[in-house]
């Protein structure tokens, strides 16, 4: 063997190791894992303030609860995008007459990053007749420190109509 050769070779050894080592290490996680039960109550707490603001009525406090971002995806109608159109969403939904909101966490889960809760949420008039019961998936992402609503996806319950 040419001596020329050995530091070519020492190098592709090198390599070897180097690749065949990273193979076999574990892999490392990208978000930090967090508690599920202290992410559940920091979800109801939440739940319990976005309350407040759907029986005060108030639609401002509503949408800025949202990140700036959020997209709300409601039954029987189109996504709706951001801050603004979203206030406009919950402005119309409250012109409804709707006077309260309990919301219930079922489960979480969830990273450093985001946290994924499961809930149903029932919505009631000013007389306390239940008009709304969903079922609902929110993707709760940090913003300015604060967990907040990214996508929100709900569904009803409630049978349909029946057909005229």
């Amino acid at each position: 063997m040419k001596t020329n050769q050995v530091p070519l070779m020492l190098a592709a050894l090198a390599a070897t190791l180097v690749f065949t080592a990273s193979c076999n290490s574990p892999a490392k996680e990208s978000a930090v894992t967090v508690d599920n039960a202290t992410l559940k109550k920091e979800n109801e707490t939440a739940n319990i303030e976005f309350a407040g603001f759907i029986a005060k009525g108030d639609s401002v406090g509503m949408a800025n609860f949202y990140t700036e971002d959020a997209k709300l995806m409601l039954s029987n109608a189109p996504a709706i995008v951001g801050r603004k159109n979203i206030q406009t969403a919950i402005h119309n939904v409250l012109g409804f007459g709707i006077a309260k909101a309990e919301f219930t966490t079922i489960d979480v889960w969830g990273t450093g990053d985001f946290v994924s809760e499961e809930g149903q949420a029932s919505l009631f008039d000013k007389n306390g007749t239940q008009v709304i019961k969903d079922k609902y998936i929110v993707l709760w992402k940090k913003e300015a420190g604060k967990w907040k609503p990214f996508r929100d996806i709900t569904n009803s319950d409630l049978p349909l109509p029946a057909a005229k």
